[in-house]
């Protein structure tokens, strides 16, 4: 097995919450070594934006705004990427998200709203693809978890729980669609730089310091660090790879 197991070109690959952060990184990363991307988010005007700079680079890119919450809008989006590049090679469910909470001041309305944000539409996603991969005989699906679903972790306990969930969900469709030779693996990072954490780190270089002294590796993740993961789950190199999910997290537990 040489370097080109790690090969992506050529491969339809559908990246989940691609407008910004993780996502984006993976997606543009992605078009650049070949594959032909799909991207996906609620917000217009950012996945234009991202589709620009994947054309801009010679990248082929299908922007696909749909809100992953609702299961027909899914179904939709997969059968125009199936309509538009004639197959789905890969799954990166990325989508999701949280705020700050204390179990005990969460509503029930907000506990279902953050889990439905990071649960539901991984499951939502998955269903939709199965069947054109299974067609097609075969894919690879990559969910995105957090170590947040590894261990407790105050002020993030719906997202803990959903995000641990994934990896769950992951363990079971691994061994169910097996026959079908898909491959269902998960990633669960630690803390990521991305735009949004950075902005929340701006006022606080010590907080960022602090951050980094709990992390063995003495520095915060950056998004090509999840993008590495991918390729390798996404490419040839896995091929007798599935039901795991793979810490990118520098040692550390995640926890603030």
């Amino acid at each position: 097995m040489g370097l080109n197991s790690y090969d992506i070109k050529g491969k339809v690959v559908v990246v989940t919450g691609s407008s910004q952060g993780i996502g984006k990184g993976v997606a543009i990363g992605m078009a650049g070594e070949g594959a032909k991307v799909a991207i996906n988010g609620r917000k217009t005007e950012k996945l234009r934006a991202v589709a620009r700079e994947i054309e801009e680079a010679g990248g082929e890119v299908l922007p696909c705004p749909a809100d992953l919450r609702d299961f027909e809008q899914v179904k939709a989006m997969m059968q125009r990427v199936k309509e538009h590049f004639g197959r789905i090679d890969v799954l990166i469910n990325n989508a999701g998200g949280s705020f700050s909470h204390n179990l005990e001041d969460l509503s029930p309305n907000g506990f279902d709203a953050v889990v439905r944000n990071n649960l539901h539409q991984v499951f939502y996603c998955c269903s939709a693809v199965r069947p054109i991969m299974a067609e097609q005989g075969g894919g690879r699906i990559i969910n995105i978890s957090s170590v947040a679903g590894l261990r407790g972790t105050p002020g993030l306990g719906a997202y803990g729980a959903a995000k641990a969930g994934v990896i769950n969900l992951t363990e079971t469709l691994a061994l169910e669609w097996a026959s079908y030779n898909i491959a269902v693996n998960c990633i669960a990072p630690g803390i990521i730089l991305t735009e949004g954490m950075e902005e929340v780190l701006a006022s606080s270089e010590e907080a960022k310091r602090e951050l980094e002294r709990r992390i063995p590796l003495r520095r915060l993740g950056v998004p090509e660090d999840i993008l590495n993961a991918c390729f390798y789950l996404a490419t040839e190199a896995s091929s007798y790879v599935t039901g795991e999910t793979i810490k990118v997290a520098g040692g550390g537990t995640g926890r603030f």
